[in-house]
């Protein structure tokens, strides 16, 4: 405001001086700086003249320091220790069970694994970092050009990538391998979230649904191009998630969800080469090949049939299967500390998937509680199926375990979790003229 008395510009700047969280600092000035010319206004009709009246005002609102104080306490940021102390712990878990994994493993095309999930580790805490001091409002600014380069990226990459099981799902550059697929699981329902929340809250009709539903079937299609099937289920059901939360119109999204699953059955019948429909079905009859398809199944039955509650130890044999626990973590974990250890990382995952869930109703902006959705929900999806492929009896899946799961999917599950984490940390210094803070409605008296 230009038009201040010069007593109110110097009373604002000295209770800003008090709040570190710089962002608040306008809102601040336009809630009390308001509030205090409404005071002049009234003391000016009673007869006072202009400085009286901005020294009444002034005399109102009390200290500017104890008020700047008050304000940093209600507007500061904040970090949320259990959810790091929670994170801590899965990185320990991890790379113990990789150490693990080295130590007993004889096959030297396995003993470079512990350090490069370490590497793995310290570049996804780094981009953690990052985007906790990233403002995440920034992402709804790019969510276009976001959006178009990942499916440019999508759709060159089998030109210019060799398969791996039949799928183009890494991105190759300079020695540089990015996950492709994975960050489009990630990134795109994000941007496809900033794109359309405003749209389809501010005007629900069927154009703006048609319009979702072709940024959402466009990355679909290139991949399915890339064969990356589990990759392409997660991320339409994350954006069958996201629809029914934006819009809160779930019969639209339960039929959706229908048409979506009978659309994925039907392509999981057309024949393959890689008999993608046989591998799954191979579950419900596991002694029909028990050293073929089902060798892995029956292998995670045995292990946990033989580790009791205190698990086989440190020195447990590695055979043909255990080769293998790289990908099977939870069966690594129970194997050597047993039952009681699989309980405890049961109880611990439910812990960290409530404590994202229990972020939502403090977070008063939409696109924030959006981010915290779609990274919740992801979470939750794959760390239910990863638990559920521990057990042997569900179909196993390309679905990795996030955090202590090996591979180049670390990056992506520590920088998704430091953008909650930075959603979190700025819930208090977004939208504050929204806010009716009591502490601006009910001025301090000296």
């Amino acid at each position: 405001m230009t038009d201040q008395h010069d007593k109110i510009k110097r009373y604002l700047d000295e209770m800003c001086s008090q709040v570190k969280a710089r962002e608040v600092h306008t809102d601040l000035r336009n809630e009390l700086g308001n509030h205090m010319r409404e005071m002049m206004l009234d003391k000016k009709q009673e007869g006072f003249t202009e400085e009286e009246a901005a020294v009444y005002a002034v005399k109102q609102m009390g200290d500017p320091a104890a008020v700047g104080k008050s304000m940093h306490r209600l507007h500061r940021h904040r970090m949320h220790w259990g959810l790091i102390c929670g994170l801590i712990s899965l990185t320990i878990v991890s790379l113990f069970l990789m150490w693990i994994f080295k130590t007993n493993v004889t096959d030297a095309r396995y003993q470079n694994f512990y350090n490069v999930q370490v590497v793995y580790t310290i570049i996804g805490m780094t981009l953690m970092s990052f985007f906790i001091f990233f403002d995440y409002r920034k992402w709804k600014r790019a969510a276009w050009w976001i959006y178009i380069l990942l499916n440019t990226m999508l759709w060159i990459n089998p030109m210019i990538s060799s398969s791996i099981n039949g799928m183009y799902r890494y991105y190759n550059a300079y020695g540089f391998v990015l996950d492709l697929t994975s960050a489009a699981m990630w990134v795109l329902p994000l941007s496809i979230g900033a794109i359309m929340l405003d749209k389809l809250r501010s005007s629900p009709n069927v154009k703006t649904i048609l319009f979702y539903i072709a940024m959402v079937a466009l990355p679909s299609v290139l991949l399915l191009q890339i064969s990356d099937w589990v990759r392409l289920y997660m991320f339409v059901t994350m954006s069958l998630v996201l629809l029914g939360w934006i819009m809160r119109k779930w019969l639209y999204t339960v039929i959706g969800a229908l048409i979506t699953g009978c659309i994925g059955l039907f392509l999981l019948f057309i024949p393959d080469p890689y008999h993608r429909l046989e591998r799954i079905l191979v579950v419900f009859n596991l002694q029909d090949d028990p050293y073929g398809d089902s060798y892995i199944y029956n292998s995670i039955i045995e292990v946990l049939g033989s580790a009791g509650w205190w698990g086989n130890g440190l020195g447990t044999t590695f055979d043909r299967f255990k080769t293998s626990y790289f990908d099977y973590p939870g069966v690594l974990l129970i194997d050597v500390f047993g039952w009681s250890a699989g309980i405890l990382l049961l109880v611990g995952i439910i812990w960290f998937v409530a404590s994202m869930v229990k972020m939502l109703p403090r977070i008063r902006d939409d696109f924030g509680r959006m981010i915290i959705v779609i990274i919740t929900s992801m979470f939750a999806l794959q760390m239910i199926y990863s638990l559920a492929m521990t057990t042997g009896r569900v179909p196993i899946l390309s679905v990795v375990f996030p955090f202590i799961g090996y591979g180049n999917h670390l990056i992506f599950d520590y920088a998704m979790i430091g953008l909650l984490l930075g959603v979190y940390r700025r819930k208090d210094t977004v939208l504050l003229k929204n806010e009716k803070s009591q502490s601006v409605a009910t001025p301090v008296q000296r």
